[in-house]
């Protein structure tokens, strides 16, 4: 990410990535609504080579409901990233970090974690990659809400983590 908010010489030329083609899928066998699953034609991290971290984003508005089956889809059975992130809003009163640590357990450990009720991110990391942490911070802020009227609070939560040397800040929302 060098000189990435820099200005670019006149004489140099841009690297181009190559790109890779992405489909939307419904997911017929969801056990609600609102499920997609964005596939790559080409799972691999490589689309770059000058890439120095491989991350898998993820969000998702749970309206309430969830399944550990749906959530095993959700993070997939092939993890080839270094870092897993899970934006979720109206996630139900379950303990869904519970269930996200199963489905991951295998590959990922937890890193940081931003909780506002139902509004809520995690970041995982493979299971080497404390090493590679140098910080992590994690921040919400509420709004709204029509003063306790409504039960569940709208705003944002945040996750700032300095991974390989490379600052990376992941934002949650959700908004009326």
């Amino acid at each position: 990410m060098k000189g990435f908010c820099g200005v670019i010489p006149a004489k140099r030329r841009r690297r181009r990535m190559k790109r890779i083609p992405v489909g939307i899928i419904d997911s017929v066998d969801a056990s609600h609504e609102g499920i997609r699953t964005v596939e790559l034609m080409n799972q691999r991290c490589d689309f770059s080579d000058s890439s120095d971290v491989c991350v898998s984003i993820i969000t998702w508005n749970m309206n309430g409901q969830v399944r550990y089956e749906d959530v095993r889809k959700l993070v997939g059975k092939e993890r080839k990233y270094e870092l897993v992130v899970i934006g979720l809003q109206e996630v139900p009163r379950t303990n869904i970090l519970v269930l996200l640590e199963n489905a991951l357990l295998d590959s990922h450990v937890l890193l940081g974690k931003a909780i506002m009720q139902s509004l809520q991110l995690y970041v995982f990391g493979l299971k080497n990659s404390q090493q590679y942490i140098r910080e992590v911070k994690a921040d919400k802020q509420g709004v709204g809400g029509c003063g306790g009227l409504i039960r569940r609070k709208k705003g944002g939560v945040a996750i700032r983590i300095n991974y390989k040397g490379i600052h990376m800040l992941f934002i949650s929302c959700h908004l009326s």
